[in-house]
């Protein structure tokens, strides 16, 4: 059976899978490429990472108490629903990334996927489509929501470390 074989569903759902295990992958790098520089960073990182890899195994569940076993799935998704992405590349050069800054890379992220599987919901036709991308969008806010109270938890301590 290949992926094209299979419902929209089914499709949408092993697609969702693919992108949290790739993102799980890219945090991971980005975690190493600070390693030894700026361990807040590095731990961010490590845990989105960590958290990408428990939202795919959490849809991958979804998936086999829906559909069964999890078909193989050869290549990288080629979508960019959900990338971390790096507002200022010289933190790559100068390995100078501040927690501020990983934890806004997450966020547009997760905020990213959130808006994609939110538009997808209201353009599916299939009822069945159109739930999964809302539950996948649900999903997509919880991570949101998280970041967001990390990073303002992040802005209340350095602000309050500057008034001492």
């Amino acid at each position: 059976m290949t992926q094209h074989s299979l419902n929209p569903v089914q499709q949408t759902l092993l697609r969702a899978i693919q992108i949290e295990a790739r993102n799980g992958g890219l945090y991971e790098s980005l975690a190493a490429i600070f390693a030894g520089y700026e361990e807040s960073v590095v731990a961010m990182f490590r845990e989105m990472a960590d958290e990408e890899r428990q939202h795919g195994a959490q849809l991958g569940k979804r998936y086999q108490a829906r559909f069964g076993a999890i078909p193989p799935v050869s290549g990288d998704p080629t979508d960019v629903i959900e990338a971390p992405d790096l507002d200022d590349a010289e933190a790559l050069v100068f390995d100078s990334m501040t927690l501020e800054q990983a934890l806004k890379c997450g966020l547009r992220a997760e905020e990213m996927a959130r808006a994609f599987y939110n538009r997808e919901a209201a353009g599916a036709a299939d009822p069945d489509l159109q739930l999964l991308y809302r539950e996948l969008g649900e999903f997509e806010e919880t991570h949101v929501q998280v970041l967001q109270e990390k990073l303002a938890d992040n802005k209340k301590k350095a602000a309050s470390s500057n008034s001492r």
